[in-house]
């Protein structure tokens, strides 16, 4: 709704001077989503458009007979099916088949019986327990199976043909009442043309000197390579030091035998790739992983660049995922964050666990000697976000935990209302329980909730589990093509614990914990003690207990270091946003070392933002299989 105060005139949380700057704004600048204002309305426009109510009862009630479609002549779905076993036929009006035979256009009827079409014979009945539905009807043809996944036209591509093998000819008598025709025919296929027609001479003569100036380019080409391969003489032993990759299609048979050669690399679309990156074949296409390279590619059907989720083939062992790089949107920004880890060098070793001939990656249960950790973190405010319009930002953060299937969950903070300057959160506390943290990342996420309650991107961090700090950390943020944003930051307090503790018990920080043991652990929820309450206070209690021993703890170093006569190192007071006190797991190990700093310190009450990095590199390592950029 557009509101006027005095000369100045609002809409959502943007001002204007007047309304013609509204309007002349958001004729140039998106007002919701991708709509912009484009059109006036006047008189003129009322009468076209109408300002009466529409009348939706007409739909029901006959009014409009135009508006109503009956439900009976809607055409049905129909599908194919794959017979299980041999049928043959009991009465004249039932269909006789063999096992695996294919029946077409099936038309499902209640009793048992159903009807389609087999061997020439037209929606006749057969028994539905005799045969199984064929999920995706294009696996009939699966010599397209290849040229429709790599296609731009997808299902439109009815087949290819070799054009230097073809032969033209011209049929000036025409057919079917077509004037200009032209056949196409092959050599080793007999008995077979296509006719094309045109709608003139000129495009007839113009489609048949084409297809002759590609066969006879193809040929050139053809006989060109041959001959520069006569004036190569590559000496075999030279040869034969070379370690290359060939190019070959995948066979799912050669996995784990010993026809497979570990030169030997295969190259997948997405459309593939997804069939094998899942539970029932995860584990088989890491086995396959293990000895060959695998390349995926997105899909021809991708015309906007964008990109498919990169997780699930990395998890499976895949070497080369490619993506598009000039798209900014969360598969590359968890395609940057993954390369973190080399120091951005295009090569990153991968886990461990994935070399276990155990590992299921789609199973937790198949994790061997690999620790759980669980995280807890509190967002306690921001600095300097960037903002889309010309209103005042509305943001919150999205806290995400991606990786394996089993790891991933997001949650998300309040929204503060009108303020992106130096925005500030109440200390609330989110819980993740990480099996697998070998294979995570942590992502922050900064939206703003615009006047129609939409998120809008704003900014973004996302980071490697395994190289995270704990403590009060400075999260730089980015936007969505990984680039830094000036100034711009986010203050988080960040805790690390392993999932289960010393006595076998799951950490009272782990999510999961709390979603399983929340009423049947009879309120156990800090080293086995019992509490009495509602869940919510036996909850608070131990985070209460905790700080209350931290400020004992505090109080008595503090007293100690002044009688010392001497300050702990603590880092210097900056700009920046709120009031708090620290432990020492702000301070860096360095400072620890350098300055005897004792813990815990106190930190000035200015300042948190620039002092302490969330995430640390890892250092070189040697080469082995892993993820290639």
């Amino acid at each position: 709704r557009v509101q006027q105060e005095g000369q100045t005139v609002m809409l959502g949380n943007s001002e204007f001077d007047s309304l013609v700057d509204l309007i002349s704004y958001y004729e140039k600048h998106p007002l919701y989503r991708k709509m912009k204002l484009r059109y006036p309305i006047n008189e003129e426009a009322l009468e076209k458009i109408g300002t009466a109510e529409p009348d939706y009862g007409a739909l029901y009630e006959g009014r409009n007979p135009g508006f109503y479609v009956e439900a009976n002549p809607m055409p049905t779905f129909k599908c194919a099916v794959k017979a299980l076993f041999d049928y043959k036929a009991q009465r004249e009006d039932e269909l006789t088949f063999t096992k695996s035979a294919i029946i077409q256009n099936v038309e499902k009827q209640e009793g048992g019986w159903w009807r389609g079409d087999y061997g020439g014979k037209k929606q006749l009945w057969f028994p539905s327990n005799y045969v199984e539905e064929m999920v995706n009807p294009v696996a009939l043809e699966p010599e397209r199976e290849h040229l429709d996944e790599n296609s731009p036209l997808g299902d439109l591509l009815r087949g290819v043909l070799d054009v230097p093998a073809c032969q033209i000819a011209i049929r000036p008598e025409g057919k079917n009442n077509r004037l200009f025709v032209f056949s196409i025919s092959m050599a080793s296929v007999a008995h077979w043309s296509l006719d094309v027609a045109a709608d003139s001479q000129e495009e007839l003569q113009d489609w048949v000197k084409k297809i002759r100036e590609v066969a006879q380019t193809a040929d050139a080409r053809l006989t060109e390579g041959k001959i520069m391969e006569r004036r190569k003489k590559i000496a075999l032993e030279l040869s034969e030091l070379v370690v290359y990759c060939r190019p070959v299609p995948f066979d799912e048979e050669k996995i784990g035998t010993e026809r497979a050669c570990y030169r030997d690399m295969s190259s997948f679309p997405e459309t593939k790739a997804e069939k094998y990156v899942n539970k029932a074949k995860g584990k088989k296409f890491l086995q396959y992983n293990r000895l060959q390279l695998s390349r995926i590619y997105p899909k021809g059907q991708r015309l906007d660049s964008s990109n498919y989720d990169p997780l699930p083939m990395w998890i499976c062992g895949s070497q080369l995922v490619a993506l598009n790089f000039q798209t900014p949107d969360k598969p590359m920004q968890m395609n940057q964050a993954l390369f973190m880890t080399g120091r951005h060098c295009g090569y990153v070793l991968q886990p461990s666990t994935m070399r276990d001939e155990a590992f299921d990656p789609f199973d937790k249960s198949s994790l061997r000697g690999l620790e759980p950790c669980a995280i807890s973190i509190e967002v306690l405010g921001a600095r300097h976000l960037p903002k889309n319009g010309r209103g005042i930002v509305c943001p919150f953060v999205e806290i995400e935990v991606a990786g394996a299937e089993y790891d991933s969950t997001k949650q998300k903070t309040e929204f503060v209302v009108d303020n992106g300057l130096n925005p500030v959160w109440p200390a609330k506390p989110f819980h993740f329980q990480i099996s697998n943290p070998e294979f995570a990342f942590l992502r922050f996420v900064v939206y703003e909730e615009d006047m129609f309650s939409d998120q809008n991107f704003l900014a973004q961090a996302t980071f490697p589990v395994k190289g995270l700090k704990t403590g009060y950390r400075a999260v730089p943020l980015k936007n969505n093509y990984s680039e830094d944003l000036e100034l711009a930051s986010l203050l988080i307090k960040i805790d690390i614990f392993p999932a289960k503790q010393e006595n076998g018990d799951l950490s009272p920080f782990s999510g999961t914990s709390l979603r399983e043991r929340g009423s049947d652990a009879s309120g156990q929820l800090f080293h086995g003690r019992a509490r009495e309450g509602s869940f919510e206070s036996r909850y608070q209690q131990p985070f209460e207990d905790f700080r209350i021993s931290q400020e004992h703890l505090a109080d008595h170093f503090d007293s100690r270091e002044r009688s010392k006569d001497t300050l702990p190192f603590c880092p210097g007071p900056q700009e920046g946003l709120g009031s708090m006190e620290t432990t020492a797991s702000s301070c860096t190990p360095a400072s620890l070392e350098s300055s005897r700093c004792c813990a815990p310190c106190r930190m000035p009450r200015t300042g948190f933002f620039g002092s302490s990095p969330l995430w640390r590199p890892s250092g070189s390592r040697s080469l082995k299989p892993g993820f290639q950029q």
